[in-house]
């Protein structure tokens, strides 16, 4: 018990700030689905240009892309401790530019862009990103504002 205990302990939620026009949340961490916790944990946050409609881990969340304008961006964040490990050692927070894009995705219509990237950082915890713009293919502005914000998750 000691051990999924301390494993629940060891991941916080991402928590970004609340800057002017984003919508910010987050959940504690539990059980990843379909296992226990002493194999995976994970919390999540997220931020929306628009109210985020959505359940903590629904990827995609369908109900806020419902309501995405063409210049919106919505953002999700999973940490997660897993056993055993699965994801390659990287920065956080990473960087999106436009080549890491793609026009829609699994479920998602290609009206959208969507962005999906996984790092795990030196302490061990495997950072899962998720971010969908309102148009296939993000304006500068778009980047650049989701980059910004990336920047505060803490």
């Amino acid at each position: 018990m000691l051990g999924v205990l301390a494993l629940l302990l060891v991941v916080s939620p991402p928590h970004f700030r609340a800057s002017p026009g984003w919508h910010v949340g987050s959940s504690s961490a539990r059980a990843c689905p379909g296992v226990s916790a002493n194999r995976c944990v994970d919390a999540w946050g997220w931020a929306s240009t628009v109210p985020f409609l959505d359940c903590r881990d629904c990827v995609a969340p369908h109900k806020t892309l419902a309501k995405l304008p063409p210049d919106g961006i919505v953002i999700q964040v999973s940490n997660a401790r897993e056993r055993p490990t699965r994801i390659a050692r990287g920065r956080w927070p990473v960087r999106i530019h436009s080549a890491d894009v793609i026009a829609g995705g699994e479920g998602v219509s290609r009206r959208y862009g969507a962005c999906e990237r996984a790092v795990r950082t030196s302490d061990g915890v495997e950072h899962l990103l998720y971010v969908w713009f309102g148009r296939a293919h993000p304006t500068r502005h778009q980047l650049a504002a989701a980059n910004a914000e990336l920047r505060t998750v803490r």
